[in-house]
């Protein structure tokens, strides 16, 4: 099995929405966007790879720095949601927070995670559908399991959350857009063969400055 396709299950579970196995944006988005990171409204799909591709905010104007030449041609904002309408919570995850499967032991930590750009997604899934062994070397965290299959996420740091406080709109909207989406950025001038379920609009997001994931699978005989 690939990774995301043991991570992901296994972490969903915990309940702080869609793991991402790859959670760091792409470095080919807008700077705009890469200084902000992922955010409630965004749109975008699932790759593969266990990443999450962003296409646009469904809140900002097609004039908008994270949105220039992203919009399809009718597109029109969502309409109705006061700014900011976004609820934080600032210290959601404390510390050195550990989210794992259970019959995984924390046995050490260390401070040697390097930086980077982690969130959690909470997703509104548009149509239909629903994460290494140990961390590697230099991580300074250690872990044992007796199950078959493990998954791990550390934020030395600890985290933020981010939630809509108006998720239904962002569903209507969502519901009466999602066959343009399709149509547009499968169709031509786009073609990224987008599959049915694959869309997703997020409804909130945990950000971190630092993170580590790891997951294992050991078949049994």
């Amino acid at each position: 099995d690939r990774a995301p396709d043991i991570y992901v299950p296994l972490l969903m579970t915990k309940g702080h929405g869609y793991p991402l196995w790859l959670p760091d944006p792409f470095s080919t988005l807008p700077p705009a966007y890469l200084r902000c990171g992922t955010q409630v409204s965004d749109l975008g799909y699932l790759t593969d790879d266990g990443g999450f591709a962003y296409l646009f905010n469904v809140c900002k104007d097609a004039s908008d720095p994270i949105n220039l030449n992203r919009v399809p041609p009718d597109f029109v904002p969502v309409m109705g949601i006061p700014d900011p309408g976004i609820q934080g919570r600032l210290e959601m995850h404390d510390k050195n927070s550990v989210i794992t499967t259970a019959a995984v032991e924390q046995k050490s930590i260390g401070f040697a995670v390097s930086l980077l750009y982690i969130f959690r997604v909470l997703l509104l899934l548009i149509s239909c559908s629903n994460v290494p062994a140990v961390l590697g070397a230099g991580c300074g965290f250690e872990f044992t399991s007796s199950s078959s299959r493990a998954a791990i996420l550390v934020l030395p740091d600890g985290g933020e959350r981010y939630d809509s406080e108006h998720p239904l709109l962002l569903q209507e909207y969502a519901i009466s857009n999602a066959h343009s989406w399709y149509k547009y950025f499968n169709g031509p001038g786009q073609g990224r063969q987008i599959r049915n379920g694959m869309l997703y609009l997020v409804t909130g997001c945990d950000k971190c400055h630092s993170w580590g994931n790891a997951c294992y699978l050991h078949p049994t005989k």
